[in-house]
């Protein structure tokens, strides 16, 4: 019996009791404060986290977050591996999974704030950073980073999981996971492994990958159908509108000009002229926004942003810019945060990447078609049923293990629990195309 095992059912925490309802409702409150002010749908909600952030001399309030969600990373991490840290594939994926978290998910886009350059996150593309095919988002983008998320979201990723698994994404880069296999893992066990629990989960992830198709194609076919219009006369003032405001983007990014304040009124009062729907008014306050802070960089890229949301719009413009703020605060914001999170402690921890995660759907698939699968040695296991009740994707491992099948679910991702708490060593993740005992895996992912 793995440490750390034997009294999991004893914590309050742990079991949903007053405590763990407590917690629950703490870190739904929180992620309440955190989204909910300035989104389309609450946008008189109180700002509470700023004031802080700027105390603390973050450059707003998601750096703030950003911050917070790598101390619990860190500190779960930590106490996992005391529980669990006799894995040698456990102790690797952790300290590389917190070590992404540090490093790509907070560090760099600080550093490049700091530096006045516009924030990347490498780790997270299209489909579970949702907006980053859309035309307008791709515009505002250096073109090496425009290329590297195109590419990696279409082809890199999908191939990875292909090859494998999506392990390499759900466990071992991406953040909500890390915080699921750290902060998260004291309640893993309390995922639902019946099979209403599968069928929901069949229906709920792959309509989440729907939507983001559906609005990601909505976005790109506003830009095709916005190029169309580029010769109408009728379009001439919006079309004149977006070229001064391209001009003065690149002057101010150049330090032609210096006095933010005036470039922010100049770009209100051209646009004003255009009466914009409430979506292209929202980029002119990041405009005024990013002047008020002095940040050059910013407020020329912010310019740039809104320079391509002024141009004509076509048949598809409201009713897609409608599914993005749906998608973004329900599905993005509601769903990935506050439930995501906040139903750690009586849900378990794979909540969204379970139910909702359009990259899990997305690899997930990649991965039915590839040879990643959790290998089971025939006629050995003994129905203990400790892989079953530490999956925290709600898999009923041992199911597949007496009945001498192979896992091969979409929804696995790999975090290798079930191998380390089987008593008989059952079970064995790889990747390889023989999982035999002699098989040669040469891979740099470790396997099992």
């Amino acid at each position: 019996m793995q440490a750390g095992l034997l009294d999991t059912y004893q914590r309050p925490t742990r079991t949903r009791g007053a405590i763990a309802w407590v917690l629950s409702a703490v870190i739904t409150t929180f992620y309440l404060l955190l989204y909910l002010p300035g989104s389309s749908f609450t946008p008189n909600f109180p700002d509470v986290l700023t004031p802080i952030s700027t105390w603390m001399h973050l450059p707003s309030k998601w750096f703030l977050y950003g911050l917070l969600y790598s101390i619990l990373m860190v500190g779960g991490g930590v106490a996992m591996l005391r529980r669990h840290g006799n894995s040698n594939y456990h102790r690797i994926r952790t300290v590389t999974v917190v070590s992404v978290q540090i490093v790509l998910g907070f560090s760099l886009p600080l550093v490049l704030k700091l530096l006045d350059k516009p924030e990347l996150y490498l780790t997270y593309v299209w489909p579970l950073s949702y907006d980053k095919l859309f035309p307008d988002t791709l515009a505002g983008l250096p073109a090496a980073a425009a290329i590297y998320f195109v590419v990696m979201s279409l082809i890199g990723f999908p191939l990875l999981a292909w090859r494998y698994g999506k392990r390499f994404y759900c466990s071992w880069v991406c953040g909500c996971g890390g915080l699921a296999e750290t902060f998260g893992d004291p309640w893993r066990h309390l995922s639902d492994k019946s099979n209403k629990a599968w069928r929901i989960e069949q229906y709920s992830i792959y309509t989440v990958l729907g939507l983001v198709l559906l609005t990601t194609g909505l976005m790109i076919g506003d830009g095709v159908s916005r190029a169309g219009l580029v010769g109408e006369a009728k379009y001439a003032p919006a079309i004149a509108v977006s070229t001064q405001l391209a001009s003065l983007s690149e002057a101010v990014g150049q330090g032609a000009r210096t006095d933010l304040p005036a470039v922010a009124s100049e770009v209100s009062a051209q646009v004003a002229e255009l009466n914009p729907p409430s979506w292209v008014t929202d980029k002119v306050k990041e405009v005024d926004a990013a002047a008020a802070k002095g940040e050059a960089p910013a407020v020329s890229e912010a310019i740039k942003n809104l320079a391509y949301s002024v141009m004509p719009e076509g048949k598809l413009g409201p009713l897609a810019h409608k599914a993005k703020a749906f998608y973004s605060f329900f599905i993005g914001a509601m769903f990935s945060g506050v439930l995501g999170v906040g139903l750690y402690p009586l849900m378990g921890t794979r909540v969204w990447c379970r139910f909702g995660c359009p990259m899990a759907a997305l690899l997930g698939l990649m991965q039915k078609l590839g040879r990643f699968r959790i290998a089971v040695k025939k006629d050995m296991c003994i129905s203990c049923g400790n892989c079953s009740a530490y999956c925290e994707m709600g898999i009923d491992v041992r199911a597949y293990a007496m009945g001498n099948m192979d896992v091969r679910r979409a929804s696995c991702v790999g975090c290798g629990m079930c191998a380390h708490v089987c008593p008989r060593g059952v079970l064995r993740l790889t990747s390889a195309a023989d999982a035999g005992p002699g098989a040669k895996v040469g891979e740099w992912m470790v396997d099992l």
